[in-house]
């Protein structure tokens, strides 16, 4: 599933009643692990978030599904506002856009999305826009082809390689 699917699906407890949104996702770009799902709840001006963890998740279909009932939703820690729970650089949104090098500093394109597994807390591929504006093609990246994440991507890859992905 791609993150930026998963992000915005409906969020049910386990008696079946809406929660709320997932809002976002928080990333151990190290171990290319998903560290947090952050769920939205109430109206646009009384927002507030709280975070789970993979093995809160009891599903994932067309609904997020949690195994906490309303008792347990109620007890989570509420704040209002994402960065309150982790700093900036750690959100799936920080790392769309980060340009991506081969390993001999060549740009190759930009993170466009992610490939992930919610429930298992799994980061499987990185998605990446290469080439012009007219004729853009995507590029599946595994985590074992990323040596480097810091302002960029650095990849395990030479520019030939790369090439040989994308034709």
């Amino acid at each position: 599933m791609k993150a930026s699917e998963f992000i915005g699906m409906s969020v049910l407890d386990k008696g079946a009643h809406e929660v709320g949104k997932v809002a976002e996702i928080s990333l151990k770009l190290k171990t290319c692990m998903v560290d947090k799902i952050f769920i939205s709840t109430g109206g646009a001006l009384n927002k507030k978030y709280f975070a789970i963890s993979g093995d809160e998740l009891s599903g994932i279909g067309d609904f997020v599904q949690l195994k906490l009932d309303k008792e347990g939703v109620t007890q989570k820690v509420h704040l209002d506002k994402l960065k309150d729970f982790m700093p900036q650089g750690f959100h799936f949104k920080d790392f769309v856009g980060k340009t991506v090098l081969t390993q001999n500093g060549l740009e190759i394109g930009k993170i466009s999305d992610m490939l992930i597994d919610p429930k298992g807390c799994l980061i499987h591929n990185v998605i990446i826009n290469t080439g012009n504006t007219f004729n853009k093609k995507n590029l599946v990246i595994s985590d074992e082809n990323i040596n480097a994440i810091g302002d960029y991507v650095i990849l395990n890859l030479t520019k030939e390689e790369v090439e040989d992905m994308i034709d």
